[in-house]
């Protein structure tokens, strides 16, 4: 439970994030809240899952087949967060 509200408040985040850049009126300041709404994105739904997922496979000393799956699976769910976290920033450009 704690995990997933975490992800949710991460996305809420970063959405908001994305439309502040797009309201954002001086190009520089802009380009440099698009960075860091990238960096953002990736960091909430890319890294922090695998590496709780790491974390969590790692507890018994190996990592298994049905872990590394687990894993790829993981992986897949934080791209497709992302592309439509800044695919949603795209559309309001």
């Amino acid at each position: 439970m704690k995990n997933s509200l975490n992800f949710i408040i991460g996305g809420v985040a970063s959405s908001l994030s994305a439309v502040g850049t797009s309201i954002q009126t001086n190009e520089v300041l802009q380009i440099i809240s698009l960075v860091l709404t990238i960096a953002g994105t990736l960091i909430t739904f890319i890294v922090l899952p695998l590496l709780n997922w790491y974390i969590k496979a790692k507890k018994d000393g190996k990592i298994t087949i049905e872990e590394v799956k687990e894993g790829a699976e993981t992986l897949q769910e934080g791209i497709n967060s992302t592309q439509n976290t800044l695919g949603d920033k795209k559309k309001e450009e």
